[in-house]
């Protein structure tokens, strides 16, 4: 072996020995179990600070500072993903045991014929529970339907369950949807609560189509 390559192992030896000095004990711990491993490891050294650096740890970074005061958007838009992005951000929000009643349309002309209740409840059928993507009229939730003489409807309705986001909102949807229809004239929709809605209200289609039995 020559004097010069015998120079560069101890060199290395030596800054290997000067290395391991400034390592965490654990790291040089594990590093003896390492005696005859041939591969190669990464071992991550702490930084070093900045030389002339004023910064104290106690004093958090802008960066820190940021993500502390930032908002936490995540969750954000959380109602629209759960709901299929169907809930309005203006819906009103109803309580459990609120009485809540929504109107739509004017009074129909005299002598214009009145619509069927067919023709009616086709257009219920239009509206659906964002959740369960199915059509309230399907679904149950519709537990009074009048026409009355004059061209005005009457409907009472629920929602699947108390706690229901979509509690305001579904009601002036389907009365929306009723006052649309030619030969209807005032249509006003109630939410009522009682008796509670249960699958069983579900039709038979529904049922097909939701893979209930």
């Amino acid at each position: 072996m020559s004097e010069a390559h015998s120079d560069q192992i101890k060199q290395a030896a030596s800054d290997q020995s000067e290395a391991a000095q400034y390592l965490p004990a654990t790291i040089e711990e594990e590093l003896k179990k390492l005696t005859h491993f041939t591969g190669t490891i990464e071992i991550p050294l702490p930084a070093a600070e900045e030389e002339g650096s004023q910064a104290s740890s106690d004093v958090p970074s802008s960066a820190e500072t940021e993500k502390e005061t930032a908002p936490n958007n995540d969750f954000n838009d959380f109602e629209d993903l759960l709901w299929g992005g169907n809930l309005p951000s203006d819906a009103p929000l109803i309580n459990y045991g609120d009485e809540y009643v929504v109107t739509e349309g004017e009074p129909l002309a005299d002598g214009k014929e009145p619509a069927t209740v067919d023709e009616i409840t086709q257009a219920i059928k239009t509206v659906e529970d964002p959740e369960l993507m199915m059509n309230v009229y399907d679904l149950g939730l519709i537990y009074r339907l009048d026409r009355l003489a004059n061209g005005d409807v009457e409907i009472d309705m629920t929602v699947t369950a108390p706690s229901c986001p979509v509690a305001g909102v579904m009601p002036k949807q389907v009365a929306e949807a009723v006052a649309k229809l030619d030969g209807v004239g005032k249509v006003t929709v109630k939410l009522v609560w009682e008796p509670a809605w249960t699958m069983d209200r579900i039709s038979e289609e529904a049922k097909y189509a939701l893979d209930i039995f």
